[in-house]
């Protein structure tokens, strides 16, 4: 990403000098500061000497999937309404009609919702600092969940800068990509479990084909790659790809998503400007 684009450096001034983007930032990190905070005290007062000497391997997971879920409300936020509000402020065309590029135009805006993102993502290390200090929890094992988060957050923005090209309402895109964002983490899990109750309830064997697809579409989902890892939940032995890493096969999927995204963004860009 060249970080000398002006559509880059324009929307990181429009979005850096007003105080929402301190309150936000101040407001993530202390709602997870006080979600922390909440934990710690419960266990100190309720779970035996044992768990509370381990108490990151209990305030560690809890600090990311916390993250990870604000992380899908957020990240739609920021990106879908990149083009929607040119529109709604009647400056897309002149935006598209200028010497930018498109491909100048979806880097810069991409890149200034994703660099805000990431912001509010590294602003909790120190709390991922204190937790890890209280043990029970592997190094690797938090750089993995944070690229896990990393590479969604990227998937979420893309998928979300799309319907902005798409959706001329910067609400209604808005909306659309939260949707879009819940289906992918909520809906397909949750239609993969469905299955495998259902399954398990009319046939007490069920097929490893069928086991196979419900949990190859388990390994699309970002909180089953971080609980793979943290705390290490294990993978049966007969399923497919068991001893592929669940974080590996996600991060891919994701990884073909965003790509596919910007791909179809571009497209889109390019198209309206060979209209004018």
């Amino acid at each position: 990403m060249d970080l000398s684009n002006p559509i880059l450096i324009k929307e990181m001034r429009t979005r850096m000098r007003g105080t929402r983007a301190f309150l936000v930032l101040t407001g993530y990190v202390v709602t997870l500061s006080l979600i922390v905070s909440l934990i710690y005290i419960v266990l100190h007062k309720n779970a035996p000497t044992t768990v509370v000497n381990q108490a990151g391997s209990v305030l560690t997971p809890v600090l990311i999937y916390v993250q990870m879920g604000l992380i899908c409300l957020i990240a739609p936020t920021f990106a879908a309404s990149a083009i929607s509000s040119e529109r709604e402020q009647q400056t897309f065309d002149l935006l598209i009609a200028s010497l930018a590029r498109p491909s100048t135009i979806l880097f810069g805006k991409l890149g200034a919702a994703l660099s805000y993102l990431f912001l509010t993502l590294f602003g909790s290390l120190p709390l991922i600092a204190l937790t890890y200090s209280l043990g029970g929890v592997a190094l690797r094992d938090i750089a993995i969940a944070y690229l896990i988060m990393v590479v969604s957050g990227v998937t979420f923005c893309s998928i979300s800068f799309l319907w902005s090209t798409l959706i001329r309402r910067g609400v209604l895109a808005q909306l659309t990509s939260l949707i879009s964002v819940i289906f992918l983490v909520a809906a397909l899990p949750a239609l993969a479990l469905f299955f495998s109750a259902l399954a398990t309830n009319f046939n007490h064997n069920p097929s490893p084909a069928f086991m196979n697809a419900v949990f190859l579409l388990l390994r699309t989902n970002p909180f089953a790659a971080i609980a793979s890892q943290i705390p290490g939940i294990p993978i049966p032995a007969n399923i497919w790809l068991h001893s592929v890493p669940v974080w590996v096969t996600q991060v891919i999927f994701y990884l073909l998503l965003t790509a596919l995204s910007l791909l179809l963004s571009l497209r889109r860009l390019q198209r309206v400007r060979s209209w004018l």
